[in-house]
């Protein structure tokens, strides 16, 4: 039977550099084939992320952003 591989561990500033890059628009498997990192681990951290700053605030974020990219799309019309 093959030995698992170690586990591999990661400094919670790599962790916040890759939510950082899916927070500002990239997506999740983009940055994790870009990071050599799981999909999971990205998600995990994101919903920690949700935890720590409070789900309202990041949803507040995204409505936000959504509203200023609606405002562009129309402008360019």
């Amino acid at each position: 039977m093959k030995d698992p591989s170690p586990r591999r561990r990661y400094t919670p500033e790599f962790k916040e550099q890759a939510v950082k890059r899916v927070l500002s628009g990239h997506g999740v498997a983009a940055v994790a084939r870009d990071l050599g990192i799981s999909d999971s681990l990205i998600h995990n951290g994101l919903a920690r992320h949700g935890q720590q700053t409070g789900a309202g605030a990041v949803q507040a974020e995204q409505a936000t952003e959504s509203a200023r990219l609606k405002r562009l799309l129309v402008q360019r019309e």
